[in-house]
């Protein structure tokens, strides 16, 4: 038996490239696993489950409809009563151009934009991480890990695609902003107690992301290959590494790790261009904060009243 044995995965994307890296990875580490991916990926999840056996389920999802996701975030607890980790990985590059590049010269409207990759990676996200919350908090021990697939195009923007470059970006956002409030158990010492002490509780929820490179799968044809060169591929090994990283310390949260070649590179918050007037203006307002969410952040790290 391992550290992991028992544990419970949700894996979004999980029968090709990436994802199916993660499933076949997390369950050599005694993961189990649930793997949502699109109903037209069937025959390639019949073989991924019969290779990996009882510890892999499919679950035919589109993550970005809401209630298809809450469906399979459901019948995951319903089967084995956990859910320890929310590996949002799921990815759609652009379907459309925003550029109009053959209708110069066109007065008429042009067409409303595809945003599938907006909803697959960024709505995808949302809408897991807020079930996972849900369902971590129901955990045995509540509690758990989110990492998303986020894109060097996320720290790096490719006018290529710019639609996948913005969604990969606001991923990068959206795990910052959420981080302190999930962890804040752990960030706080003597929370946890004066909040059992009072029948509260707060989630201790770790929420990270990976930003990969250029990963040589069936997607990426073979002259882009030959063109980035051998040398600047990132293997899917890489990020199944930097996912482990994050399941295996739980004092990283609110990281991002960009996975380049061989290597697992931590981003760092950007500085503060106006120094104290730039945080001042990016940090939780309590009245703001309650206004939306109903209750008060209990952070330490808030806007106070100017001395």
């Amino acid at each position: 038996m391992t550290a992991t044995d028992g544990r419970v995965a949700i894996v979004t994307g999980a029968v090709s490239g990436i994802g199916e890296e993660l499933s076949r990875g997390l369950v050599a580490k005694g993961w189990r696993i649930a793997g949502l991916d699109l109903e037209a990926q069937s025959p390639a999840a019949d073989e991924l489950s019969k290779e990996l056996g009882e510890h892999f389920i499919f679950i035919a999802t589109d993550v970005s409809r809401y209630t298809e996701v809450a469906g399979a975030f459901s019948k995951t607890f319903g089967k084995w009563g956990r859910i320890d980790a929310f590996c949002s990985n799921a990815g759609f590059i652009d379907k459309s151009s925003i550029y109009l590049l053959n209708s110069r010269g066109s007065k008429e409207l042009p067409p409303e934009p595809d945003l599938a990759s907006t909803d697959v990676m960024y709505k995808g996200l949302v809408y897991g991480t807020q079930l996972a919350v849900h369902f971590m908090r129901q955990n045995p021990t509540p509690g758990g890990f989110i990492v998303a697939t986020s894109s060097i195009c996320g720290l790096y923007p490719m006018a290529s695609l710019p639609e996948y470059s913005g969604a990969k970006a606001a991923i990068i956002g959206f795990v910052r902003a959420t981080a302190p409030l999930l962890k804040l158990v752990s960030a706080v010492p003597g929370l946890q107690e004066a909040l059992e002490d009072n029948n509260e509780q707060r989630d201790n929820i770790t929420i990270n992301a990976i930003c990969p490179g250029v990963v040589p799968t069936r997607n990426i044809p073979q002259f882009m290959r030959d063109m980035f060169g051998s040398e600047s591929l990132t293997p899917k090994s890489t990020i199944l590494a930097g996912y482990l990283k994050f399941f295996d310390d739980p004092s990283l949260n609110g990281k991002i790790i960009e996975a380049s070649r061989d290597q697992l590179l931590f981003q760092e918050m950007p500085p503060y261009a106006d120094g104290d007037y730039s945080k001042r203006s990016s940090t939780v307002f309590d009245p703001l904060f309650e206004m939306v969410h109903g209750q008060p952040s209990q952070l330490e790290d808030i806007v106070k009243p100017l001395a």
